[in-house]
């Protein structure tokens, strides 16, 4: 992995985190519990603090970055997926971000949220607790079903797992 000191600031990565050796961790960073970093994933805390709490899956080439005194916290159990754009966000728990999805600056996914693969959630939207969102610009699709709910927690009960499959097995061989 690449890790980078910046401007004082050491990235802290949990011992039972998984940070792939393709990923680029910079600066005021914070990689919590069980963690997996896909490869090409990009977390550039240089103009703040960002934070990824236990459990959180933030997939291949994925990115999140923050504005000069702002911050980027994604709380327990979120799933990032391929190639989305955070910037300035705070995701509570047990939310998926599709792929290719682009969160803009201050945006909040309440608890349980969705946000479709591919959708723009333009700037300061607060996606609500238990809700779909989707499109350019994102808009409330539908209320998340018990069925949405239980696929999120196998999903990241399997990214869990598959970080501490990944510290015990990958080995380089070319």
């Amino acid at each position: 992995m690449s890790v980078y000191e910046f401007n004082g600031k050491t990235p802290r990565i949990s011992a039972s985190a998984f940070v792939h050796p393709d990923a680029v961790i910079i600066g005021d960073v914070t990689i919590g519990e069980s963690c997996f970093i896909g490869p090409g994933a990009i977390i550039r805390g240089d103009f703040g603090p960002i934070t990824l709490g236990a459990g959180v899956s933030f997939q291949d080439n994925a990115v999140i970055h923050v504005d000069i005194g702002s911050k980027a916290v994604i709380e327990d159990d979120v799933i990032v997926g391929h190639g989305a754009l955070l910037h300035d966000v705070h995701i509570l728990p047990r939310t998926i971000i599709g792929m290719g999805a682009v969160l803009m600056f201050n945006v909040i996914c309440e608890e349980d949220s969705f946000v479709a693969a591919g959708s723009v959630v333009m700037q300061g939207l607060r996606v609500p607790a238990g809700t779909i969102v989707g499109g350019n610009p994102a808009k409330i699709i539908k209320k998340a079903s018990e069925r949405n709910i239980r696929a999120t927690a196998e999903g990241v009960s399997l990214y869990r797992e598959l970080s501490r499959t990944y510290r015990e097995t990958m080995k380089k061989i070319a």
